[in-house]
């Protein structure tokens, strides 16, 4: 057997694929890394620094921050990584409308990109891992030991996000939230560089009309089977 192992999931936008990722690296008391946080502390810090304001981003400034600050991970009690920026908590702060709507624009410069992954390998480095986001199992970990995409229709991911964003932002719309997410696709898809794609041999799941426990149960029996060759 084994010594680490390494599970995939991918997919779009609120498809579910965050909250089973957590799920599953709980069960086999995995560390769980949620590869879209670190994207989203790269547009929180582009945000507090006023780089989303203009029709372009200014690369070479993004990047000069990010050399002079530390986003990083903590591991808490429950096995999971923390996003931290500065050594302080950002989990709250990304979890924004503001954050998720220019989260795509970040996403797409390769540089960036390249500076996630660094941070990807390093942190998964010689531990058993969950790890969820868009190009997870196409391009960081193409030769994972399981690999899933999890998918739902535009207008369940959009109730979804809509349901979480309600508690914190009174004013936002269910078409509002619904019209972010087709935008966010279209970026995800169509990027040149490691666009959303089902990785090769990956286990497609459709989440329309299951509940997260019976999608997480349904994961974890073809994972042990994974596990036990």
């Amino acid at each position: 057997m084994k010594n680490t192992f390494v599970i995939t999931i991918d997919g779009p936008s609120s498809s579910g694929k965050s909250t089973i990722a957590k799920l599953v690296a709980a069960h086999y008391k995995y560390t769980y890394i949620d590869s879209g946080s670190i994207y989203r502390a790269i547009t929180f810090l582009a945000n507090e620094n006023k780089l989303l304001n203009s029709k372009e981003i200014n690369v070479n400034f993004l990047i000069n921050l990010l050399e002079n600050n530390s986003i990083s991970f903590f591991n808490n009690s429950k096995n999971q990584n923390i996003i931290t920026l500065n050594d302080v908590d950002i989990e709250d702060e990304i979890r924004t409308s503001i954050i998720s709507n220019h989260v795509s624009r970040v996403a797409q410069i390769d540089r960036i990109r390249n500076y996630v992954f660094e941070i990807q390998k390093k942190i998964s480095k010689d531990k058993s891992i969950v790890m969820d986001g868009r190009d997870i199992g196409s391009v960081v970990f193409p030769d994972a030991d399981v690999k899933f995409y999890i998918d739902a229709s535009l207008k369940v991911r959009a109730k979804r996000r809509w349901n979480d964003l309600i508690v914190n932002e009174k004013n936002i719309s269910l078409n509002d939230v619904t019209n972010d997410l087709f935008n966010r696709d279209k970026i995800d898809v169509n990027r040149k560089i490691s666009p959303l794609v089902v990785p090769h041999d990956s286990i497609k799941i459709n989440t329309d009309n299951f509940t997260i426990d019976q999608v997480v149960h349904k994961m974890i029996k073809l994972i042990d089977k994974k596990i036990k060759k």
